[in-house]
């Protein structure tokens, strides 16, 4: 009986190996296609996620002008938001000469400090404004 156990026990045990390597095959065959794939650069590798780290979408729109109706972007909450602020720029080139400011749930937002820090959350709508200019 001592026997069958331990076989299937190894059994169980080659299993799981197999399957944690064909999950390491597949998020290498996904991150290989996403750097490929100019539509999906805003993905977030599983291997790349630490324990005590979240991923969600932060949705930016623009306040007094027209250029960012809806736009989303996959983070980690303890990605610094100037990373988002550089995909943003990256996707929006045009604010590259502007000088911005950034707002969520109406608290001015920190570009050197985390989303945690500046406690974004999933699903939170990032206002971006511009500066007037005095020209």
């Amino acid at each position: 009986m001592n026997n069958t156990i331990n076989n299937l026990n190894n059994q169980i045990n080659n299993y799981v190996n197999q399957i944690q390597l064909l999950q390491k095959q597949i998020n290498n065959y996904n991150y290989n296609n996403s750097n490929n794939n100019s539509i999906n650069n805003n993905y977030i590798n599983a291997d790349s996620v630490r324990p005590g780290e979240k991923i969600f979408c932060v949705n930016f729109v623009s306040m007094g002008f027209q250029d960012i109706i809806n736009y989303g972007l996959v983070c980690k909450n303890k990605d610094l938001f100037v990373k988002l602020e550089e995909k943003l720029n990256n996707d929006y080139p045009q604010l590259k000469d502007k000088e911005t400011y950034f707002l969520v749930n109406g608290r001015r937002i920190k570009r050197f400090k985390t989303l945690d820090e500046n406690q974004i959350k999933g699903g939170d709508i990032v206002n971006v404004f511009l500066y007037n200019d005095q020209n």
